[in-house]
C-alpha cells in the first residue's frame, strides 16, 4: 500500500496575502534591501521550488542564487518555511545568510512579494537566450554624440596621466554653410 507523500508542490497563492520582509526576525540594513533587490531584478535568483507540508501547512521556499562575484563557482543554496505568515526558518549557504538575515535571502521574498504582486501563480521559469529577442543588433543610441574633428581630444581615460592630452591639429577646410 503507498504510503502518503508529507509534501506537495506549492504555488504563490499558498503564501500570506500580505507577505513582506517585515516577517522576517532580523533587523536589515539598507544596503541589504538593495543588494537583494539587485540580486531578484538582475535575475541571479532561479530554481524556485515551493514545497506545502500536507499536515502541518508550512510552505518550504528553496532556491539557488548565483554569487555576484565568482559566477563560476557553485550558486548559494536559500532556503525559507512559512508557516501562517511567519518566517520560522531562513538560511543560506552564505557566510552572512547562517544567521538566517542575508541579502539572498531578502532577495527571495522580494521575488516572492513582487510574483504575488503581478498575480502570477507560481515562480516565472527562467529563458533561455534562444526564447529572448536578439541583443546584438540593437542601436546604442545617441550615447555618444558627434562634434567636429578640430575639436577632439584625443587621450586615454585615466586620472593620472603621465603626457599632455594630444590636440588635433586638423584644419577645418570645408566652407561654411550660408543661411540664405
Amino acid at each position: 500500500m503507498a504510503t502518503a507523500k508529507p509534501y506537495r508542490a506549492a504555488s504563490l497563492s499558498d503564501l500570506p496575502n500580505n507577505f513582506q520582509l517585515g516577517y522576517l526576525n532580523c533587523e536589515i540594513s539598507l544596503k541589504c534591501k538593495q543588494t537583494g533587490f539587485k540580486y531578484f531584478s538582475e535575475g541571479y535568483l532561479h530554481n524556485v521550488k515551493m514545497l506545502k507540508h500536507v499536515a502541518e501547512q508550512t510552505v518550504n521556499i528553496s532556491a539557488k542564487c548565483h554569487r555576484s562575484q565568482r559566477k563560476n563557482e557553485i550558486p548559494h543554496s536559500v532556503e525559507i518555511d512559512i508557516n501562517g505568515g511567519q518566517i520560522e526558518l531562513s538560511n543560506c549557504s552564505c557566510t552572512a545568510g547562517l544567521s538566517g538575515c542575508c541579502s539572498h535571502i531578502v532577495g527571495l521574498i522580494q521575488g516572492l512579494v513582487q510574483w504575488q504582486m503581478m498575480g502570477l501563480s507560481e515562480s516565472p521559469a527562467e529563458l533561455c537566450c534562444t526564447s529572448l529577442p536578439q541583443q546584438w543588433g540593437k542601436p546604442r543610441g545617441k550615447e555618444i554624440k558627434d562634434v567636429p574633428a578640430p575639436s577632439m581630444i584625443i587621450v586615454k581615460p585615466k586620472m593620472d596621466r603621465k603626457r599632455k592630452p594630444l590636440k588635433n591639429s586638423l584644419i577645418d577646410n570645408r566652407k561654411e554653410q550660408s543661411n540664405n
